[in-house]
């Protein structure tokens, strides 16, 4: 009983690494202009209600392995551009690495037939907490889809607020 066990195991690994989507580094230069961004709750994809403003969140991958991600907050009367965050960026296969001063994400990647990029964060394990709340958070799985640009991107229907 125990071998065939072993053998399942052994073949569920094997199938899920052969379904993996190798990207192409050299496709990934470029501007990625956020489409949708969501979290999957029991099994199915939740769309978060972003608007123009939200949906202006951007990454500009470089060649030399930097990335520029451009984060704005509000909503069309109040928008408001972060700081863009620079990160060193690599790809193993399908999972892309983010390096901020030691701070790492990893994200899974898919590219979809119409050239869509999906990001879905690589859930870290964790240990229950006991609040059910902060639980679930932990526990929540996020994904954005990006679509690429052929020029730099800004939130033409906002009001853009300066961030003092």
């Amino acid at each position: 009983m125990m071998y065939w066990r072993m053998v399942l195991l052994l073949l569920v690994a094997c199938c899920a690494k052969v379904s993996a989507q190798e990207i192409d580094a050299a496709g990934l230069i470029g501007v990625w202009k956020l489409e949708r961004s969501g979290f999957i709750e029991e099994g199915k994809e939740v769309i978060k209600d972003f608007d123009a403003c939200r949906l202006s969140r951007n990454f500009v991958f470089r060649s030399d392995n930097t990335v520029d991600y451009t984060y704005y907050e509000g909503n069309l009367d109040t928008c408001y551009v972060a700081e863009v965050e620079t990160y060193q960026w690599r790809l193993e296969g399908d999972t892309l690495m983010l390096d901020s001063r030691g701070y790492f994400g990893y994200y899974l990647l898919q590219m979809d037939e119409k050239g869509n990029l999906r990001m879905e964060a690589v859930k870290e394990e964790s240990t229950a907490t006991g609040d059910e709340m902060l639980d679930k958070m932990l526990n929540t799985v996020h994904f954005d889809v990006y679509r690429k640009q052929s020029k730099p991107v800004s939130c033409a229907d906002c009001r853009v607020v300066l961030k003092l």
